[in-house]
């Protein structure tokens, strides 16, 4: 489990490190919520391959016992 919680802070460090750069950063408004839009599309997609790997590796375990 605490490999669970290591990534599960991990991603919600990386979050946060994303958003505050954003709000952060000089730009428009339009360029900052086009920026947000692509980021979160591409953390979706990370959080998906993640969670995948996860539950793979969760299976294996379960798997040797």
């Amino acid at each position: 489990m605490d490999t669970g919680k290591s990534l599960l802070c991990f991603i919600a460090g990386a979050m946060a490190g994303a958003v505050a750069t954003l709000f952060l950063a000089p730009d428009s408004g339009e360029n900052t919520r086009a920026r947000i839009r692509r980021g979160a599309a591409d953390m979706t997609g990370k959080a998906r391959n993640m969670m995948a790997e996860g539950l793979e590796m969760i299976e294996k375990a379960l798997e040797e016992k």
